[in-house]
């Protein structure tokens, strides 16, 4: 199986279109009608309004204008069937393949200056639209068979995925929208029939799963990225719900904590603990994410690497990262936290492991930056939801006694 980079547009750019890009690599620009770029969940937002519509390509998503008559397709077997005319008719539009020595990372990888030696990227060209980037990712896996995943050169190897990402590659095996695109595709005028989502069936949902587990199984955790591959990969295996993916999660926990003995506090493992305990907590079973925050979050380098990786999912640090090395070594003043804020009090409900991780780093947070409560509105929205949390009685001890710590940094800071 070949993957169609964008079913319902223009091809990717041909070879030259930009001195750093390959032949289908990324962040060029397009041919003809360009796609609208999404740099974020606040962009989307912003972006779908009644002058542009969204559609979906391959498993991607792409904006155009209204004015493309390419927007509208009467049905989802009618826009395959003009991209493969398209294709046929214009040598530009050819099918992609992987490249030569398995670097899939490296095609959605394309930046404008080389990685300095700390590991950090600057930001991608052109921001490439993150449907695209997914669409990219979800056709390969889709096109290797199990036997042939190749950890080497994988892109959650090489990467560190955004939130944007994730979120988009959950959705295409049985997630939830982004909360941006639901909010966006609400306020969207649309005609005529549309797909709901990404279009992947039952079994193509099933092999993407399989994919992450056997990367996972076979990724060398001796070196830095085979533990940033094991750990991307548990996290989005941990949007499938069956009840296997669960035990099999279960048990790499295990396997993993009796082979790598996390240490207190940060270590090159601290991400791999942190992700394994997510996925789990979101399939049910809070007890890992616990255990996570006791041995994990107990002194100031797991708190700062907490921070840090918070401040980097929520787009507060947003340099692009092909390490984990970032996560403990990154000074919490290289980013401000207003948008970690934001997204902690907008999440203090829900899951029960999430949530004591976000009281947590709520109150970590608060701790380093004890102004973010001097607003009057933060500090009353904050406060009645303490109040809201402490009555339902729902959490740990240890999460009531940083609920209280909060209510009483708030009567401080009041008091001042």
């Amino acid at each position: 199986m070949t993957l169609r980079p964008y079913d319902g547009g223009s091809a990717l750019p041909a070879a030259g279109c930009h001195p750093r890009v390959g032949p289908h690599g990324l962040g060029a620009r397009l041919p003809e009608h360009p796609v609208k770029r999404l740099e974020g969940a606040d962009d989307l937002a912003s972006i779908c309004s009644t002058d542009w519509q969204y559609e979906f390509g391959g498993t991607g998503i792409g904006l155009r204008p209204q004015g493309d008559p390419r927007v509208h397709r009467p049905h989802a077997r009618t826009a395959r069937r003009e991209s493969r005319r398209r294709r046929r008719d214009d040598p530009r539009l050819g099918e992609w393949t992987p490249p030569a020595d398995g670097d899939v990372g490296r095609e959605l990888r394309c930046v404008t200056d080389p990685a300095p030696p700390s590991g950090r990227r600057t930001r991608l060209a052109g921001h490439p639209d993150a449907g695209l980037e997914v669409d990219l990712f979800i056709g390969q896996t889709l096109a290797t068979p199990h036997r042939q995943a190749d950890p080497t050169g994988h892109l959650l190897g090489t990467w560190v995925l955004t939130r944007p990402f994730t979120e988009m590659v959950a959705w295409s095996v049985g997630g939830n929208a982004p909360r941006a695109l639901e909010r966006a595709a609400r306020r969207t005028l649309r005609r005529g029939p549309v797909p709901g989502g990404p279009a992947l069936s039952t079994d193509e949902r099933r092999h993407v799963t399989a994919h992450m587990q056997a990367v996972a199984n076979r990724a060398d955790r001796r070196t830095a990225r085979g533990l940033l591959l094991a750990r991307q990969a548990y996290y989005q295996v941990g949007f499938d719900t069956s009840p296997d993916t669960k035990a099999w999660l279960a048990q790499m926990y295990l396997t993993d904590r009796r082979a790598l003995l996390p240490a207190k506090g940060w270590s090159p493992s601290w991400p791999l603990a942190r992700s394994t305990a997510s996925a789990l907590t979101r399939l049910g079973d809070p007890e890992p994410m616990r255990q996570f925050i006791a041995d994990q979050l107990c002194d100031d380098a797991g708190e700062r690497a907490n921070l840090n990786y918070w401040a980097f999912w929520t787009g507060d640090y947003d340099e692009q990262q092909t390490s984990d090395a970032f996560i403990g070594s990154t000074p919490l003043s290289a980013w401000r936290g207003d948008r970690l804020m934001r997204h902690l009090l907008d999440r203090l409900h829900g899951n029960i492991g999430f949530l004591e991780l976000n009281i947590h780093t709520l109150w970590s947070l608060i701790r380093v930056r004890p102004e973010m409560i001097s607003d009057r509105a933060v500090a009353d929205e904050l406060q009645a939801k303490l109040e809201r949390l402490l009555d339902e009685n729902l959490v740990s001890t240890a999460a009531r006694r940083e609920l209280d710590a909060l209510r009483y940094g708030i009567a401080m800071t009041r008091r001042c």
